[in-house]
């Protein structure tokens, strides 16, 4: 899929603006299905099992990984127009990684 620059958003447009943003400030309850919730658990386990002694210093946590899925996509450019449903976002999403 082309995505046409002018309607494409990078919301995010240098690696240094999420590191203005470290601290979380806002709390935000999302619903996931259950193997979304079993992605991000196994994908927690696998980080904290793989870490060294001296890579140890921050918890990763399945909220760490959603920030950082956040902050990854946000830098994207993503054709944002005319999206009616979870599938088109989900499929534009996944056009703007092939690209």
């Amino acid at each position: 899929m082309e995505t046409d620059p002018k309607s494409a958003s990078r919301l995010i447009s240098r690696i240094s603006d999420i590191q203005d943003h470290e601290e979380p400030t806002v709390r935000l309850t999302v619903p996931v299905r259950p193997d979304q919730e079993e992605l991000l658990t196994r994908i927690a386990r696998t980080v904290t099992q793989n870490r060294d002694r001296h890579h140890r210093s921050q918890r990763i946590t399945k909220a760490t990984i959603i920030r950082a899925y956040i902050d990854a996509l946000s830098t994207l450019p993503i054709d944002l127009d005319n999206i009616n449903d979870e599938k088109v976002l989900l499929n534009r999403i996944l056009d703007s990684l092939e690209d």
